[in-house]
């Protein structure tokens, strides 16, 4: 398959999906899914940081070209991203409080059991739902997902600014401008935001214009700083090491967000999980090399 042969697609009707939409203190969570379930287990799909549900559209149609079908699946837009609503409290932007919106959503389409897969920050999520709910999350699947370089690079920007700039640099450039909507709208009209997502893909002039204009779209000044601060503090080794269920983790071989020595931290307190690194690809392996994303999440 070609590099980024999909493009986003936003029509949820046109993929026989509808919407449900869930509150919480934090905000609202928006999900499409199948009209009826088939059974009590689904497959959550997470988006990352400046993404939203349709990350995961380029998967969906890569494994319809495959004839591959994914147990009723659940692609949400979290809260502050694509139809999700954050609210302005910063003391309920916790990982908590996102971990508990999910279970909402989950619960309220009737799923009791779920297989987590999640993209940079929603992989981090996903790993903490396992690590809380280890009778309701069966599995876990991490399309570069943001483990412990992105909490080092949040607990210490500066001391650690070797470990991944790219995110700092990012991070930082959203923190400026969730000061103000009117920055925010001037960056946006001269082009900054798109060219801030260009480093995220291996070659950022293949990939579809839709996924282009959606990241750029998509990147939240406020939302995107809300993200970080989930993982300030946070204790990988002690929260991790308790999963029980099967984890399959990925990367891009040119990943900018993810180190390889995050990938070998899971495996040193999860010796059974399943990594792989996807050759010519970047951060969007679900955009940008989707066939490979599949077989590596186990779901071909």
């Amino acid at each position: 398959m070609p590099y980024a042969p999909f493009p986003l697609v936003s029509d949820a009707a046109a993929l026989g999906l509808v919407e449900t939409e869930v509150h919480n203190p934090l905000g609202s969570a928006v999900a499409r899914h199948r009209p009826k379930r088939t059974s009590t287990r689904a497959t959550i799909f997470l988006h990352g940081a400046a993404g939203s549900w349709t990350t995961w559209t380029p998967l969906l149609a890569a494994a319809d070209e495959a004839g591959i079908v994914i147990r009723n699946p659940v692609l949400l837009d979290l809260p502050g991203w694509g139809d999700g609503s954050l609210n302005d409290d910063p003391s309920t932007h916790t990982i908590e409080t996102i971990c508990g919106l999910v279970k909402d959503v989950a619960e309220e389409l009737g799923y009791t059991e779920w297989d987590v897969i999640g993209h940079s920050m929603g992989g981090f999520i996903a790993l903490h739902m396992a690590s809380i709910w280890p009778q309701c999350v069966l599995s876990v699947g991490m399309v570069s997902g943001t483990t412990w370089s992105v909490i080092a690079s949040v607990d210490h920007p500066v001391r650690n600014f070797g470990v991944l700039p790219a995110f700092t640099m990012l991070w930082k450039v959203m923190q400026g401008l969730s000061k103000g909507a009117g920055v925010v709208r001037f960056a946006r009209r001269v082009g900054l935001l798109r060219t801030a997502v260009f480093p995220l893909f291996r070659h950022p002039y293949r990939v579809d214009s839709t996924v282009i204009t959606s990241l750029s779209t998509e990147v939240r000044p406020v939302s995107f700083a809300a993200a970080a601060e989930f993982v300030r503090g946070y204790d990988a080794d002690a929260r991790w090491r308790s999963i029980s269920c099967p984890i399959r983790a990925c990367r891009g071989d040119r990943d900018t967000f993810v180190r390889p020595d995050d990938l070998e931290r899971l495996l040193a307190i999860q010796p059974d999980a399943v990594v792989t690194v996807i050759d010519d690809c970047g951060h969007f392996a679900a955009v940008e090399r989707p066939a490979e994303a599949l077989e590596a999440l186990g779901l071909h």
